[in-house]
């Protein structure tokens, strides 16, 4: 093909070049960004997070979530990411920004929920999303400040908004809603904020998980104060799991004085000065006791020998009940070695010798005590009544609603005037018929009318 250069008309092509020449190096031009951001979706709008906030992006079962009770309806509980505990928050609820309220009976629990991890200091937290995008470059100057248009979201949690490809982003500024150092936190999170709370709920599931406990209202300050004790030794900053040995030697700490052995002095005195004192005006002939949970037996021999040494003159009725009949079995036949053996305790008056260093309560003494296999919780069953009843911590082994129910049982069980021993580290709340002793190494109470 001939091309005719008489008839081309070079100005336009000069002119030609030109554009595309300018038009190529704008091409080339680098676009240099400040930040970026992981893009999300919550109900039908989109916003987004710096992403020097986020430590991963994962997707969990709802099912992968432990619950923990008594929270704000947005902290959705916990979730063990690689041995390490974090609260699980739902963005949806916490901005009032979900399409449809779900039944708690319908809901999936196997469905799949997308979360961003972040950590901001020493909190790290997994924030559910309805749909995770794409991180996204951006430059300042496409940031806008925030508008109060934006409805439920208090402008002064977000950062800008910022318009890409037609669709409006809102980025959510982190620090300002989650941070300890900011007021926008406790606004946003009040007490559940600093999860201080979250960790007490989830340190008491473990311990009733491992322990095979129930903790309640009836113990559980004296399982708060071992809570403070433990993460103030360990200097623990963020939840961590417990083992099987560490539940079990922080529950230890739980157990009243002399709990499986013999009891001691000045524990003997305090039961002498507080419980006698009330016993004497109201027993004569016979002294009633039921022990509850009187396991290998240790306690009821104590009580027992303080009883018997006290009320020289009487007939002292003692009926001890445990639902471990293994236990059960070898209280009746107690055999302990001489080291166990307090000095308080008569010991040739109350023993026999059975081997150089074994001995076994007496059959005489062994004979006035009825060991037998029931459970507390039919403690109603017992058609007699007593003059005083030792149920020491036996919350642990109860719900709530449970233990209510047994102490209103055991009340009954109780002449006016009777006396009932609980744990040395557990308090009843109001109850109709008893009356609270005043003393600091006992805790017990008192039947009156009503």
């Amino acid at each position: 093909m001939e091309v005719n250069l008489e008839k081309m008309d070079f100005k336009n092509i000069l002119e030609y070049q030109k554009d595309y020449k300018e038009s190529y190096n704008k091409k080339k031009e680098i676009i240099e960004y400040d930040f970026k951001i992981v893009s999300f979706k919550l109900g039908k709008e989109y916003f987004g997070i710096d992403i020097m906030n986020v430590k991963e992006i994962k997707k969990i079962r709802r099912n992968d979530i432990t619950r923990v009770p008594n929270t704000l309806n947005f902290v959705k509980g916990v979730l063990n990411l690689r041995g390490e505990i974090i609260s699980i928050i739902d963005c949806e609820t916490m901005f009032h920004l979900e399409e449809e309220k779900t039944d708690d009976k319908t809901i999936d629990k196997n469905k799949i929920l997308p979360i961003i991890v972040i950590k901001l200091d020493n909190l790290k937290l997994g924030l559910i999303v309805n749909e995770i995008q794409r991180v996204i470059p951006l430059r300042k100057k496409d940031i806008q400040p925030p508008s109060p248009l934006l409805g439920t979201i208090n402008e002064k949690f977000i950062k800008g908004v910022a318009e890409i490809n037609q669709r409006l982003y809102v980025i959510f500024d982190t620090d300002a809603i989650f941070s300890d150092k900011t007021t926008a936190k406790r606004e946003v999170l009040q007490q559940v904020a600093d999860f201080s709370e979250d960790y007490f709920i989830h340190f008491c599931n473990q311990l009733e998980e491992l322990n095979s406990i129930h903790i309640n209202d009836v113990n559980k300050l004296k399982i708060r104060n071992l809570y403070k004790e433990y993460i103030a030794d360990k200097n623990i900053k963020e939840l961590t799991s417990l083992d099987n040995v560490t539940a079990q030697k922080i529950m230890n700490n739980f157990y009243s004085n002399h709990n499986g052995e013999f009891w001691n002095q000045p524990y003997v005195n305090h039961f002498k000065d507080t419980v006698l004192n009330e016993l004497k005006n109201i027993c004569s002939e016979e002294v009633r006791v039921l022990i509850v949970g009187c396991g290998g037996g240790y306690e009821a021999f104590s009580v027992y020998f303080i009883l018997q040494d006290f009320f020289e003159d009487s007939i002292i009725k003692m009926t001890a009940a445990d639902s471990n009949l293994s236990t059960i079995s070898k209280a009746s036949g107690l055999e302990c070695e001489k080291k166990e053996i307090p000095s308080w305790i008569n010991i040739n008056k109350y023993f026999m010798k059975i081997d150089n260093n074994l001995y076994k309560i007496k059959k005489e003494i062994n004979s006035k005590i009825y060991f037998e296999f029931h459970d507390a919780r039919n403690i109603s069953s017992y058609h007699k009544t007593f003059d005083l009843i030792l149920a020491r911590d036996l919350s642990i082994y109860f719900s709530n609603s449970e233990y209510e129910n047994f102490i209103k049982e055991v009340t009954k069980q109780l002449i006016e005037g009777g006396v009932i021993i609980i744990g040395d580290n557990e308090q009843l709340g109001k109850s109709n018929g008893l009356s609270k002793i005043n003393n600091k190494n006992l805790t017990l109470y008192k039947r009156i009318k009503g």
